[in-house]
């Protein structure tokens, strides 16, 4: 009888816990996604600023040759473009070369050196455009990423461009993205996928540049509210 009566209790117990521990796994991984996104953004504006050079970022389907441009994927690359006034090169869009071989030595300044001789697939540093992304290593489970593209490409393009001031500029698919009535040019959803349920996260760019992860839930007055 104390058996029986210590598994019941056991029993409740566990199914009051693992709801709970399933949602705050959910939200997590909800969180983690949506702050690499951002770390994804700000770190494109900071090196637009920092090199005194165009910084594209974007988000891809996956880090292979196969990668187009979609945010369903939630990966994501932060490119050079070889000039503010030549933004269409293959140093500015790695599309289809995701897994492109980075040189040796890595990241290349501006304008490519004649020296030293280079490793790598392609044949010189203007076809190695990378800075930064989000390792094919890391598994997106449980995650649904949507939003506003700011291409009208197919399938629908994320793309953000940062110029030597951390401003806004166009991209090689075409103008600067125009602004919503809240001024927001680029904006993702990042939640559960259903049956899943927890917290929502937003990362937006503002007209000026200025990123901001934000909670589309938060009520008025609190410091995550989304613009």
């Amino acid at each position: 009888m104390e058996m029986m009566v210590v598994l019941v209790i056991a029993a409740v117990l566990l199914s009051v816990a693992v709801p709970s521990f399933t949602q705050s796994l959910t939200n997590s991984r909800v969180q983690a996604i949506a702050e690499s996104i951002q770390s994804g953004l700000v770190r494109a504006r900071s090196e637009s600023i920092n090199r005194n050079a165009p910084v594209r970022f974007q988000l891809v389907s996956n880090l292979l040759s196969t990668c187009a441009k979609t945010g369903a994927a939630g990966f994501w690359l932060v490119t050079q473009y070889t000039s503010i006034t030549n933004p269409v090169n293959t140093r500015g869009d790695p599309t289809s070369a995701c897994d492109k071989a980075v040189y040796t030595p890595p990241d290349q300044e501006e304008p490519c050196p004649a020296t030293p001789a280079y490793s790598g697939t392609a044949a010189s540093c203007q076809t190695d455009p990378f800075i930064t992304f989000k390792s094919s290593a890391e598994t997106i489970v449980g995650v649904t990423i949507a939003g506003t593209p700011t291409t009208g490409f197919s399938p629908p393009a994320f793309v953000v461009t940062f110029g030597p001031l951390g401003q806004l500029l166009a991209s090689a698919e075409g103008a600067v993205p125009a602004a919503n009535a809240a001024g927001v040019v680029f904006e993702v959803l990042v939640s559960p996928t259903a049956p899943l349920t927890g917290r929502n996260w937003k990362v937006q760019v503002s007209s000026n540049g200025g990123i901001k992860l934000c909670d589309p839930n938060a009520a008025v007055g609190n410091t995550l509210i989304c613009s």
